[in-house]
């Protein structure tokens, strides 16, 4: 659980704090979704929820969507992937790097059904999605090995 708090909070910091991509158009990396999508995957439901809740809050303080879409969105993505945990093996690259992209583009779609949708937004979400899903990949091993390291099960 520690090591999942101080990755919504690493992870909140980054994504305000870095700038946008602008040879992409103009995107920001997301780093809350590859938290959300290991706290689902490795953590009891209850804990993977309060945490997926907090790092939506999180991102919906520091962006211009309506606050609690992100959260709603992330609450969602949570449930699920603990319902389909037996399904789903975390260990694959390809899983985690589609749970971090679908993650991301969930929260997408909801708020573009609040806001709404262009062609060029259409673009944007999936280059967010795809980069999400790519950091992901890249935050599963940092977190087993921060819990390798401080010997967590």
């Amino acid at each position: 659980m520690l090591i999942a708090i101080v990755g919504i909070f690493a992870a909140g910091a980054l994504q305000s704090r870095l700038p946008t991509l602008r040879w992409l158009g103009d995107v920001r990396l997301e780093f809350l979704p590859a938290v959300v999508v290991y706290a689902a995957l490795t953590m009891q439901r209850r804990g993977a929820l309060a945490l997926a809740l907090v790092a939506g809050l999180m991102q919906d303080a520091f962006s211009a969507a309506p606050f609690g879409i992100t959260a709603l969105a992330y609450g969602i993505c949570a449930i699920l992937m603990t319902a389909l945990r037996e399904a789903l093996d975390r260990d694959l690259p390809w899983m985690q790097f589609s749970a971090g992209a679908l993650t991301s583009l969930a929260v997408a779609i909801l708020a573009c059904f609040v806001i709404s949708i262009s062609v060029g937004t259409l673009f944007k979400m999936i280059v967010v999605a795809s980069l999400s899903g790519g950091i992901t990949v890249m935050s599963f091993f940092v977190f087993d090995y921060a819990r390798m390291t401080w010997g967590y099960e």
